[in-house]
């Protein structure tokens, strides 16, 4: 393979180049693989360039992820039903983190690395995620589907932990057919007795 010229871009230009390519080196080699210097070679800029912005391998992955997934805003399910719409959630779900990228960004999440804007990207995502489901859970409240002693905290762990368990940690496939039956054993418990 050839190797990339070095340019002489600037700002933006060479940012976009460097996270491109430490997404592309992600997928392609892993976390283990990926150096900043691969990095700066594959995105035709001198590892000086990098090291200036990047002092370390996890900021910069964690910075490339973050450019290229949203980890914002859920759409909030509104079906008229709460079966429904944790349904709904857990396939949006799903779908979001079977991307090649959010995968990389949840293994990147569970390790052990210091770094602050990790950190508030997995403050932003859990935030978000307890809004969702808060949403949802008050309008089964208000609909009489559930009372209002839920502990909303545990319907989202509840409710998300095996699914990001399967795709992480035993690669066990998330199929409609499971997600109904994490959705029904979460409605059986919460459901008024």
């Amino acid at each position: 393979m050839a190797t990339p010229q070095k340019t002489h871009r600037r700002g933006k230009a060479v940012v976009d180049g460097v996270l491109n390519a430490a997404v592309n080196e992600l997928l392609n080699t892993g976390f283990d693989g990926v150096t900043i210097a691969s990095v700066a070679e594959a995105a035709g800029v001198h590892v000086t360039s990098v090291y200036r912005r990047w002092k370390t391998k996890e900021q910069l992955i964690t910075d490339a992820l973050l450019s290229h997934i949203d980890i914002g805003s859920v759409t909030v399910p509104d079906t008229g039903n709460l079966r429904s719409d944790l349904f709904e959630l857990t396939i949006g779900l799903r779908d979001s983190l079977s991307a090649p990228q959010s995968k990389a960004l949840l293994r990147l999440a569970t390790m052990s690395i210091d770094f602050d804007r990790l950190d508030e990207a997995r403050q932003r995502l859990v935030d978000d995620r307890m809004t969702t489901v808060g949403v949802i859970l008050e309008r089964a409240v208000a609909r009489g589907e559930i009372t209002d002693t839920v502990d909303h905290r545990l319907a989202l762990e509840s409710l998300y932990a095996p699914i990001y368990a399967r795709l992480l940690l035993t690669h066990q496939q998330v199929d409609e057919e499971y997600l109904t039956g994490l959705v029904d054993l979460l409605v059986h418990g919460i459901a008024p007795r």
